[in-house]
């Protein structure tokens, strides 16, 4: 399908939503998703997941606004904070970088360290010499640098942030793929008890993490291949259950 043949609409009653779309990268073949219909009612908590190139990154980007589909229709996002696998890593002090994720808001050090403690970061501070006030690259006088998993808790911290601030939707693409599988869990289970009574989409490739969501979503081959609830996918036997099952075996056998 052409360009042309592409919309974006409005959410309804702020819900993010794909309606037949399909969209591709130039230069490949092969769409990444192919008339992929999915709509997230408010105060859902929805997990998507598949194996790696499934098309999940891509159908994040488009409920953000940040593609246009080639073909069907997306209702975006608007109101929606939004944590991406490339989350930006700000050389600023800790306040401002959890700040960032929502400017005009005015939030006190309360607010900001409220904010890390939704996502377990307050251990962070234990390593900063200036707390809150410590920028975070060593370019700077008293500056340091953070490991990979503390960024990423740094970025969902600032999403937290934004949500305290009156955003009704957080999506988040793999939020914790520098975590191991069980402090994962945790996170999840901390975004979960934040985001009650609003709307949570969250992208993992780590079945094991998303039982609790209210509906599950698999991608694969650029379509949706199933979904429902955690038991009822179990249930099916189908690609879900068998990406659980190996996943499962193989965490087992890692923590023996």
């Amino acid at each position: 399908a052409s360009a042309r043949a592409a919309s974006v609409a409005e959410p309804g009653a702020g819900e993010p939503a794909l309606v037949k779309v399909s969209f591709g990268y130039p230069g490949r073949a092969e769409p990444v998703l192919k008339e992929v219909d999915l709509r997230v009612r408010p105060g859902e908590r929805l997990a998507v997941v598949g194996l790696n190139g499934a098309g999940k990154t891509t159908l994040v980007k488009l409920l953000a606004g940040l593609y246009a589909p080639q073909s069907g229709t997306v209702g975006t996002a608007r109101d929606a904070a939004v944590v991406f696998q490339d989350f930006a890593r700000y050389p600023l002090p800790l306040r401002d970088n959890v700040r960032l994720g929502a400017p005009a808001h005015g939030g006190t050090d309360a607010d900001v360290l409220a904010a890390l403690a939704a996502v377990d970061a307050l251990d962070l501070l234990e390593g900063l010499p200036h707390g809150l006030d410590t920028p975070l690259s060593r370019s700077f006088t008293g500056g340091r640098d953070l490991s990979g998993g503390q960024w990423q808790k740094v970025a969902l911290a600032r999403a937290v942030y934004a949500l305290d601030a009156g955003r009704r939707i957080l999506i988040v693409d793999e939020p914790t793929a520098h975590l191991d599988a069980r402090t994962e869990q945790e996170v999840f289970e901390r975004l979960l008890e934040r985001t009650r009574g609003r709307t949570l989409v969250l992208i993992s490739h780590r079945f094991v993490t998303v039982r609790r969501a209210d509906r599950i979503v698999v991608l694969d081959g650029g379509t949706v291949a199933e979904q429902g609830g955690h038991a009822e996918l179990l249930a099916m036997g189908g690609r879900y259950a068998r990406w659980h099952r190996l996943q499962t075996s193989l965490i087992a056998g890692t923590n023996r």
